[in-house]
């Protein structure tokens, strides 16, 4: 990314900014009803299509579920565990504390999208830069649980198109960046990003269902598991 000073671009508070995207991206309101979510889609890494369903209940958990040419895998995040599964692994794993913690926020789709103001213990402005050719609002922002992260807002959507974080991999902090693209908004009156790229790859979303019952055991390892 090239730091840019755009046309127009001046001081701007950081609540108004957020405001302003939760606005844009469906309103308060609209996003309160929304209880659970089911995504589907694919990631190209190493040219081969991998199958990705990613599952959040609000709060409850959230599971990535992973299907590469029939080797199967799975994420899981719960507000007090968390286990890996992957093609791979001999075992399942549970997921240490502090890694745990760092990961709070894919539990809740709300807070994951910046639209919960009551999950954001402090906001700061702290100038403009560009995200794929886009100017860009940077916000420096801190969750209740000291969690901190920079996010990009498109000037002229104020959608959120960028999110850098550290997290802790094992005994190091690693950086770690999200962009949010291709944006569709939904028959509840929301807007969620379709394509999320990482350093492994995109994402591409094809299908999103919302309010889908999810049962409370879906987000724990199966007994069939290899512990």
């Amino acid at each position: 990314m090239v730091a840019a000073c755009f046309t127009g671009a001046r001081a701007q508070n950081a609540d108004d900014i957020i405001q302003k995207h939760i606005d844009a991206v469906g309103g308060t309101d609209n996003w309160n009803k929304i209880k659970t979510v089911k995504m589907k889609g694919i990631m190209s890494m190493g040219g081969m299509e991998i199958n990705i369903t990613q599952t959040v209940a609000n709060d409850k958990g959230m599971k990535m579920e992973i299907d590469a040419n029939g080797m199967k895998g799975y994420n899981i995040i719960t507000p007090s565990e968390g286990w890996i599964f992957m093609p791979g692994m001999e075992k399942v794993t549970k997921i240490p504390d502090d890694q745990l913690k760092s990961s709070q926020d894919k539990i809740n789709i709300k807070t994951g999208q910046l639209v919960d103001k009551s999950k954001i213990g402090k906001a700061e402005y702290i100038g403009t830069d560009s995200v794929n050719s886009m100017n860009c609002y940077k916000l420096k922002i801190t969750d209740k649980d000291g969690n901190v992260q920079t996010a990009f807002f498109d000037a002229v959507t104020y959608y959120l198109v960028r999110s850098e974080m550290k997290v802790k991999v094992q005994d190091d902090e690693k950086e770690m960046a999200v962009n949010y693209s291709n944006f569709k908004k939904q028959p509840e009156g929301i807007v969620f990003p379709m394509t999320i790229g990482t350093e492994q790859g995109d994402v591409n979303f094809k299908s999103v269902e919302l309010n889908k019952p999810v049962d409370d055991n879906f987000f724990k390892p199966a007994d069939s598991d290899p512990k």
